[in-house]
């Protein structure tokens, strides 16, 4: 079997983190990472630290808010409330090929007309995307190496590692597993596509709208 391309690696990153999860997607992690997971309580963790900010375990998936998140007493983290044009950084981006956060197949809880454009599966479905036009030849390549680099220098920075740190450490098996799989995403994209290689904008770029694909 071969293995996965980048933009369904990224695209299942996107799933894990838009998506309670299922049998399919359990039995896949639990086996990719040597574990047991409980069906119940991953759907529990899903909503409470995912989508709940009430819970007392929500850890935010937005961009600008994890930016500013500060350490306080060297143990707790405090972030700022997200704003509805936290995101607007992106729409040029998303605006540039058509790319509708409203369409996106996620749980209704995390999409909506006021929701950040920055919530992180957002960000990894549109990057796969871009990821996905450039494997299928829609787009030049060097064209589509400097788009995507762009991106992801622009917006994919260490935010998203802190995200994948606090969700590793949430005290749950199955958003541990999640953690891993939206790392290795992310280290293969930037494994790939290191730094920009010329000025540009995401115009330039065409779209492939990446399949919904469970990891």
């Amino acid at each position: 079997m071969s293995e996965p391309s980048l933009s369904r690696l990224l695209a299942a990153a996107a799933a894990l983190l838009l998506h309670p999860p299922d049998a399919s997607t359990l039995a896949v992690l639990a086996e990719s990472n040597g574990i047991e997971i409980d069906p119940a309580q991953a759907k529990q963790d899903f909503y409470d630290v995912l989508c709940v900010p009430q819970s007392g375990r929500y850890i935010p998936s937005y961009a600008h808010v994890l930016a500013q998140g500060r350490v306080r007493d060297g143990n707790w983290w405090h972030f700022p409330p997200p704003r509805f044009d936290g995101g607007d950084a992106l729409a040029r981006w998303y605006d540039a090929v058509g790319f509708d956060t409203l369409q996106l197949d996620a749980d209704p809880m995390l999409k909506g007309p006021h929701r950040p454009l920055d919530q992180i599966g957002f960000v990894l479905a549109y990057l796969a995307g871009l990821v996905a036009s450039r494997e299928t030849g829609t787009t030049d390549k060097a064209t589509a190496d400097a788009i995507i680099a762009g991106f992801l220098t622009e917006h994919v920075g260490a935010w998203l590692d802190r995200f994948c740190n606090l969700l590793g450490g949430s005290g749950s098996p199955y958003l541990e597993a999640v953690a891993n799989a939206v790392l290795e995403a992310l280290l293969m994209a930037r494994a790939d596509f290191p730094a920009p290689v010329v000025e540009t904008t995401s115009a330039e770029v065409s779209y492939a709208r990446p399949e919904v694909i469970q990891p």
